[in-house]
């Protein structure tokens, strides 16, 4: 089967314009999705599930919403006590974005660069990589990093956008509650309950840089006490820019998935769900080699709630996440089981108490590269777990304060505790002032500890990174308009990990723990809603880093690249307009400081903007035209000092969605 579809005729792998057309087969995910939808999709006028327009909540509304990430338990997020930000369903749809990492970049305090076409960096309040590891990604109770090297591989975890109940971003240490790598922040995104997505969903998107996109949605009841849903998904995207030849960095994926609740009566809940994504991302290895990265995964959830009698919660989940990794450096097959309990109650006035317990076991299979050795290259490694944290309401509720802690037990750097103490000012609904101290760890990945070379393991001292955390916070609602949330830091680190090169050899070196430093900041965020059809958003961060290396260590290059890789400001501004009862105009104007990369690889500073302008053409058809990065015809996010810079372009894509 062909399709055709517009293809800008290129200089190298430069955009020259967009008369030039060209017929091309997609890859088998594309085509099955098209197909489907193509059968599927029912007439228009029988739409009857829009999604709810948060833009249209009052602040008083929005503030309300709640959240769970920063006490493991629903409060408001006004009230969380802790440098919280929350992206709606409906701020994820305005701002047009198609991923995860993408709709990151709105939050304050979060790094986002694009690498290439398929890879990202993601991280919170610096340290920022293709593979960040101080970093802790949830999706739906389900973490998502990979052991071998403690980060997210972001082209193949993905989930289906319109799916999105809420992202919810903790910046700073959350291992009292959530545990090791929970670091420097917490990412937890939610997905809709089955029961607010019934009736289907039929999704196509095609333009230059996005090059296609199909997805589909089915929601029923399968009993008057159950809903349940289906999905697929496929997408396609374009290569990057180069000054000559080809990237080679366009990637295409194929993903598929399930959920099923059960509340069998007023007191329990039963979730099932499940994924599995096939993803073909395009690499270059040396300017004259490449290959294609296979991923491959699937994954099984059941979570059940309780609802206690005494206000309290009793929460049992289990998941199981299967992936492989097909790289021509390194194979992985990994097995992933997680099991955790948690409990919530009241033990006397005043009080809110939670405990729980944790268990996670991570068996893998790995295939050594000509360069990359691990030993053993099969290995399992179990992590278990404690926590518990009080909150004590004081002086009539105005002030809460907040202690606990969590005991951790792993196979590579032995027994760790991170505690932490909040309190809290909350004199009434529109005002929180808030403080904290805590203490985070991030042990090491297998990476770090099996890696062999010249038959010498280089990581074997290898020791946990350790993080004592300060920060302040407050947030306000001045009036039914304006509402603002601003938050200082200052981290301090040590044990950082060091590579220690002892000769000119590359492979001489060895993995330690020689670096110490700090970083500080702030960040802000607010919002204005001068009308009910209108909305402002600004959100704005500073960074410092200051890292330095221990005497002796022979480690000269680790600093200038770790203080070079995050911007040290960043400017956000989002605006979102209905011009009339039927159309919808939405912007988004970013600002990104410069990059120091090792030299000559620096990184400009950029400002880059996105327009979407949406036709919402029926009851349950919604047509939209969008561009991104329209300022630049390309600009570079992130260096890598090995290969010349993919740079990401100015893109142009149309979408349709229809709700039956």
């Amino acid at each position: 089967m062909q399709f055709i579809r517009v293809a800008p005729a290129r200089e190298g792998s430069r955009k020259a314009g967009c008369c030039a057309f060209k017929t091309t087969a997609f890859s088998w995910h594309t085509r099955m999705a098209l197909s489907l939808l193509a059968l599927v999709v029912p007439p228009v006028h029988a739409a009857t599930n829009s999604p709810l327009d948060i833009k249209h909540l009052s602040l008083e509304q929005l503030m309300e919403i709640d959240v769970y990430s920063v006490s493991r338990r629903l409060e408001p997020y006004q009230t969380a006590p802790s440098a919280i930000y929350v992206l709606t369903a409906e701020e994820i749809r305005r701002s047009r974005v198609t991923s995860i990492p993408e709709a990151l970049r709105l939050v304050p305090g979060v790094q986002v660069a694009r690498i290439d076409s398929n890879k990202w960096a993601v991280s919170i309040r610096g340290f920022n990589s293709r593979t960040s590891n101080k970093l802790l990604v949830v999706i739906d109770g389900h973490s998502i990093y990979d052991p071998l090297f403690s980060g997210v591989l972001w082209e193949s975890r993905d989930v289906l956008i319109e799916d999105i109940d809420r992202i919810e971003v903790v910046r700073g240490p959350g291992g009292t509650l959530w545990g090791a790598n929970a670091v420097n922040g917490v990412i937890n995104i939610v997905t809709k309950r089955a029961h607010d997505t019934q009736g289907g969903l039929a999704i196509v998107r095609a333009g230059t840089e996005e090059r296609a996109m199909g997805g589909f949605r089915y929601g029923w009841q399968p009993a008057k006490d159950q809903d349940a849903r289906v999905y697929v998904k496929a997408y396609e995207r374009d290569t990057g820019y180069v000054p000559s030849g080809s990237a080679h960095d366009g990637i295409s994926s194929g993903q598929t998935g399930f959920r099923w609740d059960w509340t069998p009566n007023t007191r329990d809940e039963l979730r099932i769900s499940g994924d599995y994504f096939d993803v073909t991302a395009e690499e270059r290895n040396t300017l004259l080699a490449t290959q294609n990265v296979a991923h491959q995964g699937s994954n099984l959830s059941t979570r059940w709630k309780r609802s206690l009698a005494d206000a309290g919660t009793l929460r049992a989940v289990l998941n199981y996440d299967h992936f492989q990794l097909n790289h021509v450096q390194l194979g992985e097959k990994r097995d992933t089981y997680e099991f955790e309990v948690q409990h919530g109650f009241i033990p006397a006035p005043h009080h809110q108490f939670t405990w729980g317990v944790d268990y996670r076991l991570s068996r893998d299979d790995l295939r050594n590269g000509p360069i990359l050795h691990l030993d053993p290259s099969r290995r399992n490694a179990a992590t278990a777990g404690v926590f518990v944290q009080d909150t004590l309401g004081l002086f009539d509720e105005l002030w809460h304060l907040t202690a606990g802690t969590k005991f951790e037990r792993n196979d590579y750097s032995g027994t760790e505790w991170q505690p932490g103490l909040r309190v809290s000012w909350t004199p009434d609904t529109r005002r929180t002032a808030w403080a904290s101290a805590a203490r985070a760890v991030r042990v090491p990945s297998r990476l770090e500890t099996d890696l062999v070379l010249n038959n010498v393991p280089v990581g074997k001292g290898f020791d946990s990174e350790r993080l004592n955390a300060y920060e302040l916070g407050y947030r306000q609602q001045l009036n039914a308009s304006l509402w603002y949330d601003v938050s200082l830091f200052h981290n301090s680190y040590r044990s950082l990990l060091s590579k220690e090169q002892f000769s000119t050899n590359p492979l001489d070196f060895a993995i330690e723990n020689q670096l110490r430093g700090y970083t500080r900041g702030m960040e802000l965020a607010a919002r204005w809603k001068p009308s009910a059809d209108s909305a402002l958003d600004v959100s704005y961060s500073f960074l410092q880093m200051s890292l330095h290396a221990a005497a002796g260590s022979f480690d000269t290059t680790s600093v200038p690249s770790l203080e070079g890789a995050s911007p040290r400001h960043q400017l956000v501004l989002r605006g979102a307009f209905d011009l009339q009862d039927y159309m919808q105009f939405d912007g988004t104007l970013r600002f990104v400081d410069k990059l120091a990369g090792p030299a000559p690889f620096d990184v400009p500073a950029y400002t880059e903007l996105n327009l979407g302008l949406t036709w919402l053409a029926q009851p349950g058809l919604d047509i939209s035209l969008v561009g991104q990065n329209l300022l630049h015809d390309h600009h570079a996010e992130q260096s890598i000092a090995s290969l010349a810079v993919t740079e990401a372009e100015r893109g142009v894509y149309l979408k349709s969605s229809w709700s039956f």
